[in-house]
């Protein structure tokens, strides 16, 4: 009788546990198997790189928006989607939603893949009809992770042209502290203190182009910073770092983390 009257706690202990969770994810824009993901991102933002956010992004949530971010580790859309408290979208590199276990995770994140170089104008229209619906988007313009002593790398106006062509605006956001050590995987073995520091919407309209835009986008990154002297580059269509350059980056990154 009392092994009965235990096991009947424990379903309905259960059942209620299933009805909040239910609830929740009905409220969100999840699937099951996203709720629970991003329940074990809250973890590691709330205790492992202990996240501080604004209170919101200067966004309404039924209009669209491109939000980008400099980029100094691999978890950096960790970051953005704590500030956004909703789903965003990533543009993301497509050889990386080709690999097996992380394409796997970025297509439950609704990732959308795309070339590294020139214009992927079958990714644009994804993105764009995106944005048009109410939907976020984030954009690393950078393009890859920095790893060397500049504030940012050269980067592209594919968000710009996002933005653009969806009228809606750019919302610059500032990283401060996110971890890295080398590799995709070390930000999730590193303790951190993360900061997320949110600019003003930025107009597709007070521009005359796509590059004028990203480059005024990304020096209010960097005022945010309190780098109002850095001067944005933009990229060259097929810019990259040269192996050496990224092995003495990834060493240096190593080395600092040491120290």
């Amino acid at each position: 009788m009392n092994v009965l009257f235990v096991l009947g706690w424990i379903a309905v202990v259960i059942l209620f546990f299933a009805v909040v969770v239910g609830i929740q994810i009905r409220r969100t824009e999840y699937t099951v198997v996203q709720f629970i993901l991003d329940r074990i991102v809250f973890i590691l933002l709330q205790f492992l790189w202990r996240t501080k956010t604004p209170a919101a992004l200067p966004l309404a949530r039924n209009k669209g928006g491109v939000i980008i971010a400099n980029h100094r580790s691999s978890a950096d859309p960790f970051f953005i989607h704590r500030a956004a408290k909703r789903r965003v979208r990533w543009m993301v590199a497509r050889e990386y939603c080709e690999r097996k276990v992380m394409g796997w995770f970025l297509e439950e994140f609704g990732a959308i893949p795309t070339r590294r170089g020139g214009i992927d104008n079958a990714s644009v229209r994804e993105a764009v009809n995106m944005l048009q619906q109410g939907q976020w988007v984030g954009v690393l313009p950078e393009g890859r992770i920095n790893m060397t002593d500049e504030f940012m790398l050269p980067v592209r106006a594919g968000a710009a042209l996002l933005a653009r062509r969806a009228g809606v605006p750019i919302v610059p956001v500032y990283i401060e502290g996110a971890p890295f050590n080398g590799t995709p995987i070390s930000p999730f073995l590193m303790p951190a203190q993360v900061t997320i520091t949110v600019g003003e919407p930025i107009s597709p309209d007070a521009f005359a182009s796509d590059e004028l835009m990203i480059l005024a986008a990304v020096k209010e990154i960097a005022k945010l910073a309190g780098q109002p002297d850095f001067q944005p580059q933009l990229a060259g269509k097929n810019w990259k770092p040269t192996e050496e350059e990224v092995a003495l980056a990834v060493a240096k990154a190593k080395e600092s983390n040491r120290t």
